[in-house]
């Protein structure tokens, strides 16, 4: 008897080529996500101690200050796993990387237009040149960038070729 596969003629497996901008975007994420996580639960102890010293104090700000902290604990989360998934070339990764990026951008205009109008009103809530400006600026750029690059044609590729 024959080997009917031993016959046939064997097609090696396609090699992907990850694109650098997904190696890079996924280290950065996965950085940038570690960073913010470590600066919330450093945030989170002086919030904390503040309910703890006066918990009759409470007020609907903070409430809302505490919405904002668990919804930016969820994003710093998805944004480590986003870069864990770029890393492993997850067709996910690139979608879900696409979607943060406008969701970051939108909630930073957010931010910066009440930052804005708290000026024109003239109750600023805090400096107008001060560290978590010039970061809110980084962390827009980046966004964009990432937009960009998640978007390219080389990048799209990559994914495409992927299984599943």
């Amino acid at each position: 008897m024959s080997d009917f596969s031993s016959n046939q003629t064997q097609v090696p497996p396609q090699v992907i080529e990850k694109p650098m901008a997904v190696t890079v975007f996924g280290v950065l994420n996965c950085v940038l996500g570690c960073y913010f996580l470590v600066r919330m639960i450093y945030g989170w102890s002086g919030m904390i101690a503040r309910v703890v010293k006066e918990p009759t104090k409470i007020t609907e700000s903070q409430i809302l200050v505490w919405l904002i902290v668990v919804f930016s604990f969820g994003l710093v989360i998805w944004l480590i796993v986003l870069g864990i998934g770029l890393l492993t070339m997850k067709r996910w990764a690139r979608r879900g990387s696409v979607l943060y990026g406008w969701i970051q951008i939108v909630l930073i205009v957010i931010v910066l237009g009440a930052t804005v109008f708290s000026f024109v009103i003239g109750q600023p809530s805090y400096p107008a040149l001060d560290i978590n400006n010039a970061l809110a600026l980084i962390h827009w750029i980046y966004m964009i960038l990432l937009l960009i690059f998640m978007q390219t044609a080389k990048v799209k590729r990559a994914f495409t070729a992927i299984e599943g």
